[in-house]
């Protein structure tokens, strides 16, 4: 049977929600970075992964079709900058990390304040500590965060001028992968929910009121911008010498 893994966020959650027969998929929420490897390992089964680890995992298929994007304010991540800092060199990155944030933020930070800086994962809540710090995930909502930080995708589009994808859906299974993009992708076509109060009902009122206000900005049909954002961000490790060499998405 067919298995689908999901990053364990509000975003993978919404996404599942709008596939009408979801009870007949086997799925599993994971932590974003353990994805792709477990897709390599499993020859039936899809998962949405972090765009920057197909740098890593080159042989997986990636949909042309699916995904998670956001064009706007609306992101699974927030910086948070410590304003009693006066040089910003080091950032602390807490939550679902994945590769996304690890480079990313390093090159975020070279482009728009020329420095360099060094990236640390917090092993405990940054929530009393003076650090700037990214946080991933859902605690951004549990606990308002988001109201302080910094739209991480935000960032990104206006540093690649282009959506942030921040999730590929993907699969060692050509097959598998072009089944499930021609079954499911007429699903996410119809647009979005207004009120996520059933689907979350743990999150207060607050992030419940933000996101009905920006849901129209998470996209999981892909158009043509949302590939040329792919492109532009798998460029930018090369372009700062983080990778030596390009790489041919295995896009279907």
């Amino acid at each position: 049977m067919m298995k689908l893994f999901l990053p364990d966020n509000i975003f993978s959650k919404i996404f599942l929600s709008e596939i009408d027969d979801a009870e007949k998929l086997q799925t599993e929420f994971s932590p974003s970075a353990l994805i792709s490897k477990r897709l390599v390992d499993n020859d039936t089964s899809l998962g949405l992964i972090p765009t920057l680890d197909i740098l890593t995992y080159k042989d997986l298929y990636i949909s042309r079709e699916l995904g998670i994007s956001f064009n706007a304010l609306l992101s699974n991540s927030y910086i948070h900058f410590n304003e009693k800092n006066k040089s910003i060199n080091e950032i602390f990155l807490w939550g679902d990390v994945t590769t996304n944030e690890v480079i990313l933020s390093k090159i975020l930070l070279k482009e728009f304040y020329n420095v360099d800086v060094k990236t640390s994962l917090l092993s405990k809540s940054p929530l009393e500590l003076n650090k700037n710090v990214l946080i991933v995930g859902d605690e951004n909502f549990k606990h308002e965060l988001f109201r302080n930080g910094l739209s991480f995708a935000e960032e990104i589009i206006e540093l690649v001028s282009a959506p942030y994808v921040n999730f590929l859906l993907a699969s060692k299974n050509e097959k598998l992968l072009k089944d499930f993009a021609s079954n499911y992708k007429s699903k996410f076509e119809k647009g979005h929910a207004d009120d996520f109060s059933s689907l979350f009902p743990q999150l207060p009122k607050t992030s419940l009121d933000f996101l009905k206000l920006n849901i129209q900005h998470l996209i999981f049909d892909f158009e043509e911008q949302d590939l040329e954002g792919v492109k532009f961000l798998l460029q930018l490790p090369f372009f700062h010498g983080i990778v030596k060499n390009m790489i041919d998405v295995k896009f279907i």
